[in-house]
Parts: structure tokens; C-alpha cells; sequence
């Protein structure tokens, strides 16, 4: 795997296969082996010298063996010991802790090392001409490849549980793949294609789109915040009252916090830069609970700001500007202006008249179409509430009036607490609130605070949330558990189903895999496959909220081989397939509108500084004297692994790509590091180079199939609830068919964006890790996947049963007092105490 790494990374290079002779000379021992056994004759009875000098002669061959034999033993330890030396780098090389030094900024590209590179000039590639007025989005997906797993499939008599216990037809076992399409591409046997393989390939997607919508999301948040900030200010008069004064600081003060939290080169106002710089300090730490002074007094309903909230999650980990942007709208969404409060309210209405005229409220309902409502009242509440511009705005106590009026209409705003308290839904109307900006509010996160009791440890939170979405299995396990009062709750909740935005309509997806299905196989009634079908939905639940960490609102808790073998099967639910395919389609026709698919400067910036970071490496690499032809016995494997990781994240924005080929040394990579300085200056104006090249270089880079990746996603649900029909009815497969499930490891690959022979070697990134909970006493729910694993179903197919494998995703829920990000949970999994799965799951599992 390594050596092909290595020849993506540099072709020239030839891997030097170093020989050493470990061959141990042993002693011959034919001679003693074919010596006849002593006799004394009587002769020898006679003569004593002679008998004493044969068993010396004995002795001294048997001591000779004997320290033969030592010696080579020996030799053999000390071989041993230098290969166990060897594997834990005693003598091998030292570790750079490449890993460490690149989240620490070591290979961030200094200002004035940007000045240099910006003086050397850059030829690109003249080929790249063709790709200047290139389209943004490719209008096809390009073809996989996919190179067969070693390893022998297993066979029905293989399997012991199977054997053990003839009325079990499904297993999951220990085999692990990177991603799902290996356990479908170029297979000599059945498979079984699981909802997990698609829900997985929506989720990639659906991540992938909404990761670039998030870095317009932070284009417009690093315009909005200065525009605000500034309004504030210059809206400073020397009559104005006391309570305007304190309400314009506190103002001037939370938004100053979330521009600090965006952008460390914000300098505050002096009057309030020291509180601005503690609070910006604390949010950065994560760490810790307290009420800081300028927020006044402690309530019942506000005791503290958890500081841990503000750990970045989900997509936010995987650039700086993704963290700093989740803190500031967190930051946003966490700090109150309370209704019976002057000052607040005071304070909450400036903000929103700095807002008017801008495109605020765009940036705060981006997400409207995929979870409806949100869950507090916001700016856009005050606002809407507001005279027309060009009117006198109201006075405090109408204002205060109109919300008051609000309340009686449409009820108590918020649903969910998401802050260290006492009580929820105070009972005094004048202590509701209002935020900046406001979380979703998800079906199970009310679920959740319905069935909250802080007088003890929460139920699995996949249980409640199984159950609720209509699991009978999963109803027992409460009732077994003890969970009476929590099942009571669920059924007093209602139906989470009932909403009708892009979130709500997921869950009803989710929900048609935990319902009897008429017709199916006799497998698909036992306890082991309803456990699957659990696991299924969690394992969906957990990459839909991994996306959605920084929108979602998070709860806290108050104190066998046959005559003819096909390609395979369908999971045979086809309602679930066309629901996910309907989905697609829903969510395809939403980014379009919400522009996900046009140029993103921010995103394209992004890339730009990861790539120079990459080669800022390679360059510090050959200084140090490891070039790429020497990172094999230079390099632990985990320097290297990181190496390669960061190198196939480029894809084809590798801006390798811009320039004519040539080996990538210390020479080259300056060269590459200039061409993305150059470019740079143009992505930082917001604009494109000029030169068709190096403007074709770009766009050829920043293309992105996910449009085209939905379309295709629909398409492909919507054959595979076809063939779920066909299943049913047992109707015989066409032969295109069985072409589709044969090639339906390559079409996952492509997908997932593993284009042409990248799908043979993919990234170890399919581990998923949020949190959803905090628990009265600060500690974190987190609900987790890890690889995919092999699943083994004995389908019953003309009077017989075939033995088929498919994938599935393995589901995690742990508690912690920290933030677990997907890193940490990657190294937890990989570890000797690697974490145990749910009890109620493990009779789905063997140790096979």
C-alpha cells in the first residue's frame, strides 16, 4: 500500500528493496545422528583407560551440541529482538510527529516567506488553457476502479455461529473495510447490499455540500460581524441615557466577542477590548463553567455559560477558519437577552437596526428548508415585530408588549434547554429570552428533553430515539432496562414525524427500515435483524447530526454455494430506497437555491493554504535531509501514513497538477508554493487569475461534481428500491440487473468521489464522533460510528439459502467529560482498550 503511495507521489522514484541475510548457520549433525550407539565389548570391559576415554569423548560431543544448540538460539533471540526493536522504532527512525507539528501551524507559510515567493517566476502548464472558461460543476461522474480485497471470501461451513445454531441467518463480524464499496467491488460470491452502503453515500455527499455552503457561511459571517460592530459604534450619541449606554456595551461586547473569535486581528474598542479578549480567551479554551460580570447575575434559568460548548465539531475540525466560525456563531446562539430586562432588550433591538439593510437575515435562515423552525427567539423575531423602516421604533415597553403578545399566540418559543440551569421554561414570562442567532430544534432533541431526569444516569439515547421512530425491539430493551417511565414519555411526545423539513423528512426515511415489510424473507422477523435495522438508523442518525453539529440545538440535561450463484441481493425495503432517492432529489434542488454549488473564494482559499502547508512539509522534509525517495526507512509509518493522508486529500486541485511535471523535491516544491502565493493574491480579491493557464490550473482544481453526485444518488435509490420490489415478488433479475449489482461497489466509489484507480487505496476517514448530550453533571453524550464491518445474511433464494456479505456501520454511545472530535475517536477505536459497543447490540456481532 505504501509503495503505491509512493509512486503517486513521485514516479521517478524506484523502491529500493534492501536484502539482508538473516540465514543462521546451523551445525551438522549427521554424523551424530548416524553414529551406532556405544557397545562395550569385553574388551573394553578389560581395559578401563579405554571405556573412561569413550565417555569422555561422550561427553564432550554431547557439551559441543549442547553449546551449539545455545548458541543458535541465541542468535535467533537477538534477530527477534532487533525485528521487535525494529517494529517499535528502538532503532529505526525517530519519530517527527508530523501529525502534531502540522496542527500546531509548523508548516504555516510565513508573511514574509510569501513576500519571496511572490518574486519567482511561475510557467504553468499551457494544457490547462482548456479548463479556463472550465464550468464550476463536472457534468458527469467519472468511473472507478476498485482492486479486489486479498483475503478469501468466507464460506457458510466457515462460519461457526451459523454452524452453532442453524436458525441464525445473519452476522456481523470482526472484517473492517476503510469504506463500504470494498465489500461489494470485484467479489466472487453474493452480496448483500445494505441501506447502510447508500445512506453512507448520501452522507458523503450531503457533507460534502454542505461543507462548502458552510465556507459561504463564512464569507458572509467575516462581512456581516465588522459591518455591525461598526454600525454600533458610529450610532454612539453623548445624550443617550444610562440604560442606552450599558445597552449599546453589551452590544458592542457580544458581537465584538464573535469578530474577536472570527478574526484575531480585530482590534476592540478600548472601553470594552479587555472583556472582549477574557471572554474570547475563555470560548477558545473550552473549558470550565462560570458567569462572567458584564452578564449580570446569575438565574434559575442561566447559572453559567459551559464554556465546552464551544468546542469545535463535526465538519468545523477540518480547517481554522471552520473552527474560529463555529465558536462565533455558537457564541451567537448562546448568550441571552431577556424580555423583562430594559437593558437587554434595548441591546438585542440596536443589534438588529445595525442589521437592517444587510443580508443578515439570509445568513440566519440559510438552513430554514432543512429544519423549519428554530428553537429561541432571535433578531428575526425582534425584527419582525418592528415598525417599517422609516417609522419611529417602539419604545421598550411596547416592544416588550408586542413579544408578550407573541408569547400568547404561538406559545413558549423554546422546546430544548441547552444551558446549565436549574429550570426550563420559566414560570415568569418576563424571563423568556432572545438570541442573535437561534439552533434548530430536531425532533429528538425533544424527544430528549421530554425523557431528561437528572435524578439519574439518561437511557441509551438510541434506544429512546429507535423507539420513538417506531422499534418494538428497541421498546422492549427500554421495558428491560427499567425504562417504563421513559417509554410513557416517548409515547407522550407523539410522533416525531410530523415535520416536514429536509430533517424531518430523513427521519421518516429512517423510520420505514424499523417497520414489518410484507412478503420478506423469514430472516428479516428475527430479533438479530431488527437489531441491524437498529443499528442501521443510529448509525444514519450519527453522520446526520456529525453534519449538522453547529445547527442542530444540543440538550442539557436540568440538574453455503449453490447450483448457480446470482450477484446478489437488495436489502428488500423498497419504501426506504425511493424515500432516500425522493430525498436526494429535495436536497439537490435546495443547495441549487442556496448557491452550494456556485464558486466558493473562501473554500477555494481553503485548499490553497492546505496545500502549501503540504508543501511547505515536503520542503521542510528535504532541509532535513528525507526526501521523498527515503521516507520508507526515514519516516515511521505513522509519519508517513500522515504524509500520504494529506497529499490525497488534494485530489485534483493538487496544484502539482499546474505546473510541467517534474519530481517533487525541495527545487519543485518551491516552485508549486509559488504558483499558490500567486494565486493566492488573485482568490484573495476575490478574483481569478488572469492568465488562462493558471486560471484553467484553478477551475480545473475547484470543480466539483455534487450536483451531479445527488442526480446520481437519486437514480441509483431509485433502482435499488426496484430491485427490492422485484425481491418481494419474486421476480427474476434481468440481466442488467445483475450487471448493476455486480458493478455496485465501483458506482458507491464514485460516489464517494474515489475517481479511477484512487478507489483501490482509499483514506481511513469513514469514523464519525458528536456529541448530542450534556448531563447535569457536565459530561458529554456522544453517539458514534466506527469502519464498516462485514455482515453475513443466508438469504433464501429458490429453496435454498446463499450466503451473502454485505457492510454495515458498527454504533457507539459513550459519555465523556471532554469533547470527543472524529480524530480522537479514531485513535480511541485503534487502541488496545478500543471502546465496547452497546450491550443490547452485542447478539448481532461475533467474534469471527
Amino acid at each position: 500500500m505504501l509503495k503505491a503511495r509512493e509512486k503517486v507521489l513521485n514516479p521517478l522514484s524506484q523502491a529500493t528493496a534492501i536484502k539482508e541475510d538473516g540465514a543462521v548457520c546451523r551445525p551438522a549433525t549427521s554424523q551424530l545422528a548416524g553414529r551406532p550407539p556405544c557397545s562395550i565389548s569385553p574388551r573394553r570391559e578389560s581395559n578401563g583407560g579405554s571405556l573412561m576415554m569413550s565417555e569422555s569423548v561422550d561427553r564432550k560431543s554431547s557439551n559441543k551440541t549442547r553449546w551449539l544448540l545455545i548458541a543458535v538460539a541465541g542468535a535467533l533471540a537477538v534477530v527477534g529482538l532487533l525485528y521487535l526493536f525494529d517494529r517499535i522504532s528502538v532503532f529505526g527512525p525517530p519519530p517527527r510527529q508530523l501529525r502534531d507539528r502540522w496542527e500546531a501551524g509548523h508548516f504555516d507559510l510565513p508573511d514574509d516567506e510569501r513576500q519571496r515567493l511572490r518574486g519567482i517566476s511561475v510557467e504553468f502548464d499551457s494544457s490547462n488553457e482548456r479548463y479556463a472558461e472550465h464550468a464550476i460543476e463536472q457534468t458527469q461522474l467519472a468511473s472507478s476502479h476498485v482492486i479486489k480485497r486479498d483475503g478469501p471470501v468466507k464460506r457458510r461451513e466457515q462460519l461457526a455461529d451459523f454452524q452453532a445454531d442453524p436458525s441464525r441467518k445473519v452476522a456481523v463480524t470482526t472484517e473492517e473495510f476503510r469504506h463500504f464499496y470494498q465489500a461489494y467491488a470485484n467479489q466472487d460470491h453474493p452480496v448483500f447490499i445494505t441501506s447502510d452502503s447508500i445512506l453512507n453515500a448520501f452522507h458523503r455527499i450531503l457533507e460534502d455540500s454542505i461543507l462548502k455552503l458552510e465556507f459561504r457561511q463564512v464569507e458572509r459571517l467575516q462581512r456581516l460581524l465588522p459591518m455591525l460592530d461598526e454600525r454600533l459604534a458610529v450610532t454612539r450619541r453623548p445624550t443617550d441615557s444610562e440604560v442606552a449606554r450599558f445597552a449599546r456595551r453589551r452590544a458592542q461586547t457580544i458581537i465584538g466577542v464573535a469578530r474577536q473569535l472570527i478574526d484575531p486581528s480585530y482590534e476592540p474598542d478600548s472601553e470594552i477590548r479587555r472583556i472582549i479578549q477574557e471572554e474570547t480567551e475563555r470560548v477558545e479554551s473550552g473549558t470550565g463553567q462560570s458567569m462572567p460580570d458584564w452578564l449580570g447575575e446569575p438565574k434559575r434559568s442561566f447559572l453559567a455559560i459551559d464554556y465546552s460548548r464551544f468546542t469545535p465539531e463535526g465538519l468545523h475540525t477540518r480547517s481554522d477558519p471552520l473552527r474560529r466560525h463555529y465558536r462565533s456563531v455558537r457564541w451567537l446562539q448562546t448568550i441571552p437577552f431577556y424580555v423583562g430586562d430594559d437593558e437587554h432588550l434595548l441591546s438585542l433591538r440596536l443589534i438588529g437596526e445595525a442589521a437592517n439593510g444587510t443580508s443578515w437575515a439570509s445568513f440566519a435562515e440559510t438552513y430554514r428548508d432543512f429544519f423549519g423552525g428554530t428553537d429561541d427567539w432571535n433578531l428575526q423575531t425582534l425584527n419582525s415585530l418592528q415598525p417599517d423602516r422609516g417609522e419611529l421604533p417602539d419604545s421598550i415597553d411596547t416592544l416588550r408588549r408586542k413579544l408578550l403578545q407573541h408569547l400568547n399566540a404561538t406559545g413558549p418559543p423554546s422546546k430544548i434547554n441547552d444551558r446549565v440551569a436549574e429550570e426550563f421554561a420559566p414560570p415568569d414570562p418576563e424571563s423568556l429570552s432572545l438570541r442573535v442567532l437561534s439552533a434548530s430544534r430536531t425532533p429528538e432533541s425533544i424527544l430528549f428533553q421530554a425523557t431528561a431526569d437528572w435524578t439519574k444516569p439518561p437511557a441509551s439515547v438510541g434506544l429512546l430515539l429507535c423507539t420513538a421512530l417506531g422499534s418494538k425491539l428497541a421498546r422492549q430493551q427500554l421495558a428491560e432496562s427499567n425504562e417504563s417511565e421513559s417509554i410513557a414519555k416517548i409515547d407522550s411526545v407523539g410522533s416525531l414525524l410530523a415535520d416536514d423539513s429536509v430533517y424531518g423528512e430523513y427521519l421518516q426515511c429512517l423510520a420505514t427500515l424499523l417497520k414489518p415489510i410484507d412478503s420478506s424473507p423469514g430472516f428479516m422477523s428475527t430479533d438479530r435483524w431488527q437489531l441491524k435495522s437498529c443499528q442501521t438508523v443510529l448509525g444514519g442518525w450519527t453522520q446526520m447530526r456529525h453534519t449538522f453539529a453547529l445547527q442542530a440545538k444540543q440538550n442539557r440535561i436540568v440538574l453455503n454455494q449453490s447450483s448457480h450463484v446470482g450477484a446478489g441481493f437488495v436489502e428488500p425495503n423498497p419504501e426506504f430506497f425511493r424515500r432516500l432517492g425522493r430525498l436526494a432529489s429535495r436536497i439537490e434542488k435546495s443547495l441549487d437555491e442556496l448557491g452550494a454549488f456556485e464558486i466558493s473564494y473562501e473554500h477555494m482559499r481553503f485548499r490553497l493554504n492546505e496545500s502549501a502547508r503540504f508543501f511547505m512539509l515536503i520542503r521542510t522534509l528535504e532541509q532535513e535531509g528525507i526526501g521523498i525517495n527515503k521516507f520508507r526507512i526515514q519516516l515511521t509509518v505513522e509519519d508517513r501514513e500522515f504524509v500520504y493522508e494529506v497529499f490525497e486529500k488534494m485530489g485534483e486541485s493538487n496544484p502539482q497538477n499546474w505546473l510541467s511535471f517534474a519530481p517533487l523535491d525541495g527545487k519543485h516544491s518551491e516552485l508549486i508554493l509559488a504558483a499558490i502565493v500567486q494565486v493566492s493574491d488573485y482568490i484573495e480579491r476575490r478574483e481569478l487569475p488572469n492568465d488562462r493557464a493558471a486560471r484553467g490550473a484553478i477551475l480545473k482544481g475547484e470543480s466539483s461534481s455534487n450536483r451531479v453526485r445527488w442526480q446520481r444518488l437519486a437514480k441509483v435509490s431509485e433502482r435499488l428500491g426496484d430491485l427490492a420490489s422485484k425481491q418481494l415478488d419474486h421476480q427474476s433479475l434481468t440481466a442488467q440487473d445483475e450487471q448493476f449489482i455486480t458493478n455496485y461497489g465501483e458506482t458507491l466509489a464514485a460516489l464517494l468521489n474515489y475517481e479511477l484507480y484512487s478507489a483501490s487505496d482509499p483514506l481511513d476517514d469513514a469514523m464519525r464522533c458528536v456529541s448530542v448530550l450534556t448531563q447535569a453533571n457536565g459530561n458529554h453524550v456522544h453517539i458514534a460510528v466506527s469502519r464498516p464491518q462485514a455482515i453475513y445474511v443466508l438469504y433464501p433464494d429458490q429453496g435454498q439459502e446463499l450466503l451473502c456479505r454485505g457492510a454495515v456501520f458498527p454504533y457507539f454511545e459513550f459519555t465523556d467529560d471532554a469533547i470527543v472530535d472524529d480524530q480522537s475517536w479514531k485513535t480511541r477505536v485503534d487502541s488496545a482498550n478500543s471502546p465496547a459497543r452497546p450491550n443490547w447490540l452485542k447478539p448481532l456481532f461475533t467474534d469471527e
